[in-house]
């Protein structure tokens, strides 16, 4: 017994001969180039048994990959031609156009699916279709909503245009090109224009014109001050606004802007300039002194507007 286990211990390794169709005992070099290389050009039966059990647990893993995937793909395919369609479509904000144009105008309809609808180019659609939105943000909402968003686009005034009224927005972009003077809308005056577009930024002739206005229109909006009925920027060194139709307020050269309207909206406010009073008020030295000088004009003198005549100096703080 001792032999045969002493026997089976060393029996020398057999392996199949391809060319013979024989098992063979595995030859010295054989062994070690088995040994010292991970392979050899015959292997053992165990090495062979080992090798195909490699193969066969990389053949899993790539068919458990490849299922997994198929899954994935199929699941993304169904969400996009079955699930997730569009089922509502809201409008939210405040605009002078009806919703179902502002749906129509973002080109998203109902019945799409949720997640391949183009939420930014609608989005840039409404704004250029619809010159009078100043923004536009379209969202999704699951389950199945599409939500737009819009705000109304500040009026900075009207220009004329080649027979027109440009009339311009707070971004520069014209919102629409009237026939005639828009009611309620500042007259603006001494701006030459290149090319005025619905929907598109206005093109002017002179390009710090464009940033003077602009710096402007900014001041009167950010400082809240209403009434503003015309802008002059006929003589770049006298830059002169009308408030109320009744009183010109000269601001001199185009630098400022902002201080010199919340100055004058000061003045205003604390009722310095009576309702029924007209003229001029020199905001143009306010920076320099913190003072403006109001000149009255009455075509019909009383003692009220020769008191009001001596007042010719306001100032912030008094």
């Amino acid at each position: 017994m001792d032999r045969n286990r002493r026997n089976s211990k060393d029996a020398v390794p057999r392996v199949y001969d391809k060319k013979s169709g024989e098992y063979r005992p595995v030859s010295e070099w054989e062994e070690q180039g088995a040994g010292a290389r991970g392979g050899a050009k015959y292997a053992s039966p165990k090495r062979r048994a080992d090798n195909r059990k490699r193969r066969r647990r990389r053949f899993l893993l790539l068919f458990y990959v490849f299922l997994f995937l198929t899954v994935i793909a199929g699941a993304v395919a169904v969400s996009l031609t079955v699930l997730f369609k569009i089922e509502t479509i809201e409008v939210a904000g405040t605009s002078r156009y009806p919703a179902q144009a502002i749906v129509q105008a973002g080109g998203i309809r109902k019945g799409e699916n949720l997640f391949l609808a183009h939420t930014k180019s609608a989005a840039a659609a409404i704004q250029q279709k619809l010159p009078y939105i100043g923004t536009a943000k379209v969202s999704r909402r699951l389950p199945a909503r599409i939500v737009i968003e819009v705000t109304e686009e500040a009026v900075s005034g009207a220009i004329e245009y080649k027979g027109k009224y440009a009339v311009v927005g707070a971004n520069g972009k014209v919102l629409e090109l009237a026939e005639k003077m828009p009611e309620n809308c500042t007259s603006i005056k001494g701006l030459s224009l290149s090319k005025a577009e619905a929907g598109k930024a206005v093109v002017y002739a002179d390009a710090s014109q464009k940033e003077t206005f602009q710096s402007l229109s900014a001041a009167v909006s950010g400082n809240k001050f209403e009434k503003i009925t015309e802008m002059d920027f006929s003589n770049p060194y006298k830059i002169q606004v009308v408030y109320d139709g009744r009183i010109i307020m000269n601001l001199g050269l185009p630098s400022d802007f902002d201080y010199k309207i919340r100055f004058a909206k000061s003045i205003f406010d604390a009722g310095k300039i009576k309702d029924n009073e007209r003229g001029t008020l020199n905001l143009s030295v306010a920076v320099e002194d913190n003072n403006a000088f109001f000149d009255p004009n009455y075509s019909v003198p009383s003692p009220a507007s020769s008191s009001a005549a001596s007042q010719a100096s306001q100032n912030s703080s008094g």
